[in-house]
C-alpha cells in the first residue's frame, strides 16, 4: 500500500503530532489507497481526502482519482467518524464504505475498511497527489 501512495506522489511525510492535526481548525489533505484484502488487485482505488479533527470527531470529504471505475471517482463524498484518545478511528465514507484502524503520530491513517462487501487493506497519508502534507 505504501508504495501505491509513493506512486501518487507522496514521498516524505513530516512527523506531526495527532494533537497537531486536531489543534489547526483546518482540514487537512490525504491521499488514501485501498486494495482488496483478498483476491487479484491489479490496481488498488485511490482518492484523496480532506478531514478536520475536533474534539474527537473527523469530518471532511473524499473524492475518487482511481484509474480503475470506482463509484467515488468524480464525486465529492461525506466522511464522518471519531478519533479516539488511543488513536483508534471509525471512519464512513458515504453510504458505501466503513474503515477501522488507527491514526499514527505522524497523521497517517491504516485499517482494513468494508467496500461492496468485500474487506480492503485502507492507508491514507497527509498530503496530496504530489505532495507531502507542510
Amino acid at each position: 500500500m505504501a508504495a501505491t501512495l509513493v506512486a501518487l506522489g507522496v514521498t516524505t511525510l513530516p512527523a506531526f503530532a495527532t494533537t497537531t492535526v486536531e489543534g489547526t481548525g483546518l482540514p487537512v489533505p490525504y491521499v488514501a489507497a485501498f486494495a482488496p484484502v483478498f483476491g487479484p488487485s491489479a490496481v488498488p482505488h485511490a482518492g484523496t481526502m480532506r478531514l478536520l479533527v475536533q474534539g474527537g470527531t473527523i469530518s471532511g470529504s473524499y473524492t475518487g482519482i482511481s484509474v480503475r471505475p470506482d463509484r467515488f471517482n468524480n464525486r465529492i463524498e461525506p466522511v464522518v467518524g471519531t478519533l479516539g484518545d488511543d488513536g483508534y478511528v471509525l471512519l464512513s465514507i458515504g453510504n458505501a464504505l466503513s474503515f477501522r484502524g488507527t491514526m499514527a503520530h505522524d497523521g497517517t491513517i491504516a485499517g482494513t475498511a468494508t467496500y461492496n462487501g468485500r474487506l480492503y487493506e485502507f492507508t491514507a497519508e497527509p498530503g496530496s497527489p504530489g505532495k507531502a502534507y507542510r
